[in-house]
């Protein structure tokens, strides 16, 4: 006689979660996307996690494919690259370590 083996039931998770993949955390943050050139676009920072963050643009045309976010909260600013936009909205990647940014330069 052979045991029937029990399945594991599949529960699809939101279109979301499945490409996330460090738990996100709501925040309320303002923030700075900052050009080469040191210019600046105000933005909100609406979520993040340990690999990205989900942004709010006035004007998301205007934001490159790469760039620095400048976190005012705690001062840090760290290279990221657009994983996707809608309706004023970026979510972004960070490509590399957050640093201390230079007050002057905002």
């Amino acid at each position: 006689m052979t045991a029937v083996q029990p399945t594991a039931e599949i529960v699809p998770l939101p279109l979301d979660d499945q490409r996330r993949i460090a738990k996100r955390q709501r925040v309320l943050k303002s923030g700075k996307i900052v050009f080469d050139d040191w210019s600046s676009l105000d933005c909100t920072i609406r979520d993040m996690s340990d690999t990205g963050a989900k942004l709010r643009v006035e004007q998301p045309k205007k934001v490159p494919h790469k760039f620095r976010l400048f976190i005012h909260a705690d001062n840090s600013i760290r290279p990221v690259q657009v994983a996707w936009t809608r309706d004023g909205e970026l979510g972004i990647a960070f490509t590399g370590p957050a640093k201390s940014a230079a007050l002057r330069k905002f």
